[in-house]
């Protein structure tokens, strides 16, 4: 199974309702630079969610809280002004980023993971680890991390190859922690 590929615009919003809010919250995210990610609405017991999901474009900058926050006070103006959430008594807004462990799942995703290392599913291969050295609309090229010999020894990578985006089954980044003795 391929890596999935966003609709733009029919799959950011992850139900009909957040759809309708859709022309409400992107011009919001883009005037501040980002890309919407995906809205959802969620009805439970307890009351009614709107999260929103907003990252960069490009680049590897992470999205920081100042603008998520910013982005956060901007869509409630905007969406009170626009009374699109007049259905329900109260509604909670959630802004996040996608995080790290999300799929990657278009090129940009790829292209901001640029030198971190990723476990990529390939059907009938087996899974691979490998730090992610370019990334283009089509194609990826990674060098697989191997094993090393003996614990404590550096860790070292194979040559770099090239991977179609067409042919990757799931694709993610592995979070790394790094210490110091």
């Amino acid at each position: 199974m391929a890596v999935s590929r966003r609709a733009r615009d029919e799959e950011k919003a992850q139900d009909s309702r957040a759809g309708q809010l859709l022309p409400v919250i992107e011009p919001v995210v883009l005037e501040r630079g980002l890309v919407l990610e995906e809205a959802a609405v969620r009805s439970s017991a307890a009351g009614t969610t709107l999260k929103v999901t907003v990252d960069y474009e490009t680049g590897t900058e992470q999205v920081d809280l100042d603008t998520v926050a910013a982005v956060a006070e901007a869509l409630s103006e905007a969406l009170d002004e626009a009374d699109a959430l007049a259905e329900v008594d109260q509604y909670e807004l959630e802004v996040s980023t996608p995080g790290a462990t999300r799929p990657l799942t278009e090129p940009r995703h790829f292209a901001r993971n640029v030198g971190r290392l990723l476990e990529i599913e390939r059907p009938g291969l087996p899974l691979l680890v490998a730090r992610l050295q370019e990334a283009s609309e089509t194609a990826i090229r990674v060098a697989e991390q191997k094993q090393p010999p003996k614990k404590g020894m550096p860790v070292r990578y194979a040559d770099p190859i090239d991977i179609a985006l067409e042919s990757l089954g799931r694709a993610r980044v592995q979070v790394e922690f790094s210490h110091t003795e």
